[in-house]
């Protein structure tokens, strides 16, 4: 079918946003952009898409570029695998479920990520918060426990509603014995230490992006006495001009975990992450093989947490989330309604961490000849 020599909009049915092609001057949405219909395609399936053309740069794509299934040979188990993932169940075991290859899962879960920290970054491109925030560090491992890390928590004090979370690799710790210390000497010789400091730039960098959405006045920061922190909040004065005062409330980790502990709304986040992934639970054996792996589970978990589960599960009227109590959104949305439409990353600010959890930029480094199919993420 030869293409139309007119501009395509028509009232109703799909209107390509932008064009495709990150290299055209289009790429963005502008209203001097134009573009005609190109024909179709036929599908495997035996369905017709119709297909356009940039009259730009002669780019040519369909409806399809601009779902979050573009690509995709099993397009309808994107959202399966979200429910899953976010509801406990390892990769192998979904995998098992659905009737796929073990490799697929982990694949859809990548994709399923990157959208989930731009679908998170875009509701809060312009949202301002007013409540208290409290941040800690939740500890876990990727590929051995010989590569602890913190995924650092900034979680809202009312609306418990997860806004951001960083990671900083750990040097094990802890009661050893003569053998293992003797391994991580070797392990350490190979990659180098941990930076001591990451805590501390993990920290910063949490915190960096939520004292910019705050309106005016002063943050109002709660955390346990982890002494990194202290150090974290001077360097952020020094980092960010014009940063906010910080009324910092200190709880310490011994004080018991009850609903009236000022911490509880980050322990109940970690309560959660904890029991609902599978790759954080206690002695596991599915945990994750690279600590870039177990970020993109937690990003899945944010969008699960905010926006999908019920902020109490007692509650039946009215069923709000936490995003709901945090004013984010108006109603509790469902994984078709997360996953209704592709998002490009130019469109959003990601933070520097999420830039590399997007573009998988975690280094990762391969553990010695004898384990050369064995690959670990160790940042240092």
């Amino acid at each position: 079918m030869s293409p139309s020599p007119h501009n395509s909009r028509r009232p109703g049915g799909f209107q390509p946003p932008h064009c495709p092609n990150r290299a055209c001057d289009y790429h963005t949405p502008r209203p001097s952009w134009h573009f005609v219909r190109n024909g179709f395609l036929t599908r495997p399936d035996g369905r017709r898409v119709q297909t356009y053309r940039c009259r730009h740069c002669g780019r040519r794509f369909s409806a399809t570029t601009f779902r979050t299934t573009y690509w995709l040979k099993r397009p309808e188990l994107l959202i399966p695998v979200a429910q899953l993932v976010t509801e406990g169940a390892a990769l192998r075991q979904a995998a098992r479920v659905l009737g796929v290859s073990h490799n697929t899962v982990p694949r859809h879960v990548a994709r399923l990520a990157r959208h989930c920290l731009l679908f998170q970054r875009n509701l809060l491109q312009d949202f301002r918060i007013h409540e208290a925030i409290v941040v800690d560090g939740f500890e876990t491992f990727a590929y051995s426990q010989f590569f602890p890390f913190h995924a650092n928590l900034a979680v809202g004090g009312d609306s418990w509603m997860l806004y951001h979370f960083t990671d900083a690799p750990l040097r094990r710790s802890g009661r050893m014995t003569a053998g293992q210390k003797k391994k991580r000497a070797e392990l350490e010789r190979i990659f180098g230490r941990p930076d001591p400091k990451a805590v501390e730039k993990a920290m910063t960098g949490l915190l960096k992006p939520l004292v910019r959405m705050l309106p005016t006045g002063v943050l109002v920061l709660h955390s346990d006495d982890h002494p990194a922190y202290r150090r974290a909040l001077r360097r952020l004065r020094r980092e960010v001009p014009g940063c906010p005062p910080i009324d910092h409330h200190v709880t310490s980790s011994t004080v018991r975990r009850t609903q009236r502990n000022p911490l509880f709304p980050v322990n109940l986040a970690d309560l959660l992450l904890r029991h609902g992934s599978a790759n954080h639970r206690r002695e596991t054996i599915a945990f994750s093989k690279r600590r870039q792996a177990a970020m993109e589970r937690l990003a899945l978990f944010a969008v699960w947490r905010n926006y999908i589960k019920k902020r109490r599960e007692k509650e039946f009227w009215p069923a709000e989330t936490a995003g709901v109590r945090a004013g984010v959104i108006d109603r509790a949305l469902s994984w078709k309604q997360v996953l209704k439409k592709r998002l490009f990353p130019w469109a959003s600010d990601l933070p520097p961490e999420w830039q590399a959890y997007y573009w998988r930029r975690v280094k990762t480094r391969v553990l010695g000849a004898r384990q050369t199919t064995h690959v670990c993420s160790y940042a240092f």
